[in-house]
């Protein structure tokens, strides 16, 4: 089974049965860590895409089942990726983008679900 953590609101129309986040992408980050050292395994990189959506204010991460002890990949990825979002400010103009940050987050989880045959029964 998969288990889905977001902020974005989209993710939710087709995927309802996912972690909702109210908050920004450092705090879907922090509950991705706390499940990875919890022993789920990351399946997604915390920052998918490229370098230039950092900034974006929407953020999903997919995570699998719970293993027996804590995977220190999944754990240094979530760390640095943590690090990475930190250091990063949304700029006023930004937030003009809402809806089109949200689709490209939307659209980069739909992909990833749609190439490993994952259901959109959570």
């Amino acid at each position: 089974m998969i288990h889905i953590v977001t902020n974005n609101p989209r993710i939710l129309v087709l995927y309802p049965g996912a972690k909702w986040i109210l908050g920004k992408p450092i705090d879907v980050l922090s509950e991705c860590r706390r499940r990875v050292q919890e022993g789920y395994l990351l399946l997604t990189h915390p920052l998918m895409g490229d370098i230039h959506l950092l900034a974006n204010p929407f953020r999903t991460a997919i995570l699998g089942d719970k293993q027996e002890e804590v995977d220190t990949l999944s754990l240094q990825l979530v760390e640095e990726s943590i690090e990475k979002i930190l250091s990063v400010t949304l700029e006023p103009k930004d937030i003009e983008n809402f809806d089109d940050y949200q689709i490209i987050d939307f659209e980069l989880v739909r992909a990833v679900m749609k190439s490993d045959g994952v259901t959109r029964n959570l």
